[in-house]
């Protein structure tokens, strides 16, 4: 089931929100922009409602005589109209007219939250091209021709709405807000013997570790059992601390690391050790927050999708930057991109402040995150394909600089120096070493002030004429 649009209406300072899922360049993953209060938060956690049961009545309600919905339309391809139909005839007959009619590729799955303390309810809505059929009707477990005139007529879809309520939600995406946690990190020793009989359940990151060796469920139980001499202990340890760092300079080669394990009578530790620094390993919990934060990460969503088991999932973090410098940074928005830009069906959403969390390549997968009139979220899409990070500072961030304004007065030099010299010129500039004043325009004074701080002849002009004149040269490029 392909995902190409998501609704949300009436989830705290979301009145009503459109969003359409639109590949860009391969892949599927969208940054989320914008100052604090806008509504990224609130954004993700409604998405994250999709899954979740709970939600406070009236906090998260934007008017609260309403009910919240959060709605996911889904276009369906043959593979799962063929399920579908595999599905229903499984517990019901049908002639074969009936089947031949009924024609659909699309499905709206709707989440509703309703007013007050009620549980949530889950409804389908199919594109059926025919639901009613007046020569048929449903006896027991069969769809057949009518014997008698009186019979009521058979209404394909009321039938699947009392029979198959959670067809497509239950085949429809899981949802993951992902949260750097204790539990996603091998933070103590832990017991192999406890650890094998429910691996998943006893430490996801050290499960995570298992199968980057290529091993799961039954067979991690009988290697833990043939641990009782040093050579596979030695092996098995080997084998982890290889590919777990491989798994991990991979995706962070800027960060020399080598991953060591250890067991000891049963129990397995995991040391990090710097390259180039000898006998001062460190366990995890030694580490810095921001190296906590990332190697969390990579134990868990990416070696999971590293073994192709990261599938029919959308992925929720907010402010994934936070605590980690700006290349690791960039590798971590690289890792979020692959997450998508295989054939799993996998989505990510991640909120950020960052611009080393941007790709600059492909700014458009960004949106910008606005309370319009101070009072509900809206998401404005940036549309171009490419930007630098000055502009996108300028465009996201609303962040005037010196470099941004360079940019934009070079660019107009090469391509066309006759629109720079077309605008109004009514500001002097004096020259220190020749004495001589001339009258240019604010875009040259400022080109000036920027390439000559050493002139204090020539007073320093406030942030708003930077901006002022920015907004010059962007429509002299861009109109």
């Amino acid at each position: 089931m392909e995902l190409t649009t998501i609704e949300i209406k009436n989830f705290r300072s979301i009145k009503n929100l459109k969003l359409p899922i639109v590949e860009i360049n391969g892949s599927k993953t969208f940054s989320l922009l914008g100052i604090n209060e806008s509504g990224k938060s609130s954004f993700l956690n409604a998405i994250n409602l999709y899954d979740e049961k709970n939600i406070n009545y009236p906090f998260d309600y934007f008017d609260k005589d309403n009910s919240v919905e959060i709605i996911f339309h889904y276009k369906l391809n043959k593979v799962d109209i063929d399920s579908f139909w595999k599905t229903v005839k499984s517990e019901f007959k049908f002639s074969d007219p009936v089947i031949h009619v009924i024609k659909f590729d699309s499905v709206i799955v709707k989440v509703n939250f309703p007013i007050g303390d009620k549980e949530k309810t889950i409804s389908e809505k199919y594109d059926f091209s025919t639901t009613l059929f007046d020569s048929h009707t449903q006896k027991e477990k069969e769809i057949v021709v009518k014997e008698n005139k009186d019979d009521s007529s058979f209404d394909f879809e009321n039938f699947i709405q009392q029979n198959f309520p959670k067809l497509s939600w239950k085949k429809s995406h899981t949802i993951i807000f992902w949260k750097s946690s204790p539990e996603y990190l091998i933070l103590e020793e832990i017991d192999l013997n406890i650890f094998a009989e429910n691996p998943e359940e006893h430490s996801v990151p050290l499960y995570n570790c298992f199968k980057l060796i290529d091993l799961k469920g039954d067979a991690i139980k009988n290697q833990i059992e043939r641990l009782n001499n040093a050579v596979e202990i030695l092996n098995l340890t080997s084998r982890l601390s290889d590919k777990v760092t491989e798994h991990i300079k991979t995706i962070w080669p800027d960060h020399p690391i080598k991953i060591k394990f250890q067991i000891d009578n049963k129990k397995i530790s995991l040391l990090i050790e710097d390259e180039g620094v000898l006998y001062q390993a460190k366990t995890a919990g030694q580490r810095s927050d921001g190296f906590k934060q990332f190697v969390s990460f990579l134990l868990t969503l990416s070696a999971e999708n590293n073994k192709e088991e990261l599938s029919n999932t959308i992925l929720l973090i907010d402010e994934p930057e936070t605590h980690l410098h700006p290349p690791a940074q960039i590798n971590l928005l690289n890792e979020l991109i692959k997450i998508t830009s295989n054939s799993n069906n996998n989505i990510v959403f991640f909120a950020t402040h960052s611009n080393y969390m941007i790709d600059k390549s492909n700014i458009d997968r960004c949106y910008k995150v606005i309370k319009k009139e101070n009072q509900f979220t809206a998401l404005e899409k940036i549309k171009k394909k490419d930007s630098t990070y000055s502009e996108v500072n300028y465009e996201v961030f609303e962040i005037s600089t010196n470099d941004y304004h360079n940019e934009l007065y070079g660019y107009l030099e090469d391509v066309d120096n006759s629109e720079l010299e077309g605008i109004k010129k009514d500001m002097s500039w004096k020259n220190e070493k020749s004495g001589k004043t001339e009258t240019v325009s604010l875009a040259k004074y400022i080109r000036h002030s920027i390439h000559h701080p050493e002139n204090t002849s020539n007073k320093k002009l406030p942030e708003a004429d930077l901006q002022k004149s920015i907004e010059i040269l962007r429509k002299l490029k861009y109109n």
